[in-house]
Order: C-alpha cells, then sequence, then structure tokens
C-alpha cells in the first residue's frame, strides 16, 4: 500500500477505495524536473500521486512564475479539469522522482458517479485548497517580503520538519528560485530576508535544509 501524506486526498479513503483507484489508470515514473501538466493546455488526464513531491506554478504576463503550492503523496493533480474541462491553469513539475496513478477524466469521472464517499473526498479536497488559496492572497497583500518568507518556512517546517534539540529540522525540495516564486519576492529580496531571520537566530540556512530555532518567532512574524 502506498504512503501517503496526512490530509491528502487518498489519506481520507479506505483500503479498498484507493485500490479501486489504483485500477482505473496505469502506474507512470517521471524524473524530477518532469513537467506532468502544462499550462493553458487541455488535458484529459487526471493523476494519483503515489511517492515524491511536485510544484504547482503559474507564468504571469510577463513571465514571471508564482508558485502555487506543492503537492504531497496522496494528492490529486487535474481536479479543477475534472470538474470543468478547462485548460489547465498552471504547469505541475517533478521536485523529486514521482510515482503517478494516470487516469482519463471520463474513466474518474464514471468512477466517481458510482462512489458517492469518494466524490465527497475529492469535494472536500476542492473547497480546503479553495480555501489556502483565499488565506494566501489575503497574506500576500498584507505582508512584506519578511513576513511572507516566514509564512513559508512555517508551512514547510509544519508538513516536512522533524523535531530535534536544536528544532525543526526541514529538508526542503525548493530551490531558492523556487522559493522566491513561493513568496511572490524576487531572489535577491528572499535572500536578504533570510538573512534577516538569521541574525535573528530564528533559522539557520544549509543549501535546501533549513533549521528552524524558533517556530514559534516565525509564526508571529508571518501573522
Amino acid at each position: 500500500m502506498t504512503d501517503v501524506a496526512p490530509g491528502t486526498f487518498l489519506a481520507s479513503l479506505n483500503s479498498d477505495e484507493r485500490e479501486a483507484l489504483h485500477g482505473l489508470g496505469v502506474r507512470r515514473s517521471f524524473p524530477r524536473g518532469a513537467a506532468l501538466m502544462f499550462q493553458n493546455e487541455p488535458d484529459g488526464r487526471v493523476m494519483l500521486l503515489l511517492a515524491g513531491r511536485v510544484k504547482i506554478a503559474r507564468l504571469d504576463h510577463d513571465g514571471h512564475e508564482m508558485l502555487l503550492s506543492i503537492r504531497d503523496p496522496g494528492d490529486v493533480l487535474g481536479e479543477l479539469g475534472l470538474i470543468d474541462g478547462l485548460p489547465r491553469i498552471a504547469t505541475v513539475t517533478a521536485l523529486e522522482p514521482v510515482e503517478a496513478i494516470v487516469t482519463a477524466v471520463e474513466i474518474f469521472r464514471l468512477h466517481l458517479e458510482s462512489t458517492p464517499r469518494v466524490a465527497v473526498a475529492l469535494l472536500e479536497v476542492v473547497t480546503r485548497r479553495f480555501r489556502e488559496t483565499t488565506l494566501k492572497r489575503s497574506q500576500f497583500s498584507a505582508s512584506d517580503t519578511m513576513g511572507r518568507l516566514a509564512a513559508r518556512i512555517v508551512e514547510l517546517a509544519e508538513r516536512y520538519g522533524e523535531s530535534t534539540d536544536e528544532g525543526v529540522t526541514v529538508t526542503s525540495p525548493l530551490s531558492r528560485e523556487d522559493l522566491a516564486a513561493w513568496t511572490g519576492a524576487s531572489r535577491a529580496g528572499v535572500a536578504h530576508a533570510l538573512q534577516a531571520l538569521r541574525e535573528l537566530g530564528w533559522v539557520r540556512a544549509e543549501r535546501r535544509v533549513l533549521l528552524v530555532r524558533d517556530l514559534q518567532a516565525l509564526r508571529a512574524r508571518a501573522a
């Protein structure tokens, strides 16, 4: 059985429901950096992440990347296209090697029609993502770069952190460019804010490893 992250679509289902979904499509592997879905393209597929994390990013009219979210094993991809049939609103890229079940939209939709509990679980996922997006938009409009960066570090710590004697250690799947796109700032701006957080003693950063020394202070700064 696939290990899934808490709070994901597959995590809300029982073993029989998961196995039924696995049987709807084919299992595919994607290397790190591969694009699984493309912004603005029609796509008749739904994917279930079994292993590896992906980023959801959108290019604006000026070609700047906005990183919208990270998806974990157990998450569903392509759910909006499943519902409304419109082209993709963002590109999905593997942050690390990925395993996924790829299913045709028509097959997935028919399965949902015959399994109301699974359909409700998917509706709950879509609703939760809408709430998260709304809250982040509000935060972006009210916070400076340091506040937004603090919020992103808190999210990484809560999702991927491991407690140690020194604090919470986070092995991030994101590059500095990704972190800047997720924060809604330039790489230089994020570097400056990260240096300020270091000087405050709240974090220590080495490549893609973060040591969060004062999570409460970061939460307060993010708020």
